[in-house]
């Protein structure tokens, strides 16, 4: 005789099993469930408190600028506004130099465009005239020409501004100045460079990429690891400049129409030393000697 009993009780005992696996899955999957959406929505919470906070950046931004250039235009309407007095001129660059540090960078290109268009940041003109922009920011700003007026810089004046990876291209720099600005890694490509100064300057990792460089004074400046591409330097003034690890070649070294003085060559080694007077930038007398010019080298 077959058991019944035996064989009837193993399905019985199967589905017990099975509700029992099933009883203690289902709390699983809802936890995994649980986890997955929580993790989503925190992500989805993340994202969306990331682009509230960039738009709340860039509506400060856009705020801060449209109150810069109503507070100025208004001065610089103003009947009593007068470009020679100081006063008034420090104020414009304390109240340039601060804003400048809160905003994007093409709002900080637009800012130095406005002081241009406005002859405030001139080289041909008097002295008394200029608005003073000394350390104010202008890191990554790129001036690119799109049009035929919208990069027209010729006698600039950017002296002592920070422009690490500031971009000039296609721009007509004739004359600008850029003597004791922080230009580290600063691009200058297919641009009109006649008579620009760049005294003291530290163009370190700087590349200038085919452009018509001539009568460009590099006096004291710092080069090292620059890059001449294209379009090498016409007639340029390397006194005293540090050229170390330079891409100028032993022909470029050797033109008649650059001056080397005091000079630390690509290779490390220097140009004749000269310990006689020199006149720097037109004006101070300086006496260069064999320890000055090891202190520079250090």
């Amino acid at each position: 005789m077959v058991n019944t009993t035996a064989s009837s009780s193993k399905p019985s005992a199967c589905l017990s099993w099975s509700r029992v696996l099933l009883s203690a899955c289902l709390p699983l999957v809802l936890g995994v469930f649980t986890i997955v959406f929580t993790m989503q929505q925190n992500s989805i919470s993340i994202a969306n408190r990331e682009q509230d906070r960039r738009q709340a950046i860039e509506l400060r931004q856009q705020v801060m600028y449209d109150a810069y250039i109503k507070e100025i235009s208004k001065l610089l309407l103003n009947p009593s506004f007068n470009r020679s007095n100081r006063q008034q001129l420090n104020y414009i660059g304390f109240k340039t130099i601060d804003v400048l540090r809160h905003l994007n960078k093409i709002q900080k290109r637009d800012v130095i465009l406005f002081l241009y268009n406005h002859e405030l940041i001139r080289r041909d003109k008097p002295e008394n005239q200029r608005v003073i922009l000394k350390g104010a920011d202008l890191t990554d700003v790129h001036f690119i020409r799109s049009n035929s007026m919208d990069c027209d810089l010729r006698n600039i004046s950017l002296m002592s501004v920070l422009g690490s990876n500031i971009v000039f291209e296609r721009c007509d720099l004739n004359y600008a100045v850029f003597e004791n600005a922080y230009m580290v890694g600063a691009k200058f490509i297919g641009s009109l460079m006649e008579g620009v100064i760049f005294n003291k300057a530290n163009l370190a990792d700087a590349i200038f990429d085919g452009n018509n460089m001539y009568i460009v004074k590099f006096l004291h400046a710092i080069l090292i690891n620059a890059k001449f591409l294209g379009i090498k330097p016409v007639s340029a003034d390397f006194t005293n400049a540090d050229l170390l690890n330079s891409d100028l070649t032993p022909k470029d070294l050797s033109a008649t129409t650059h001056t080397f003085s005091n000079t630390r060559y690509p290779n490390g080694s220097f140009s004749v030393v000269s310990n006689t007077q020199l006149i720097v930038d037109g004006g101070a007398e300086q006496r260069v000697s064999l320890l000055s010019l090891l202190n520079y080298t250090n």
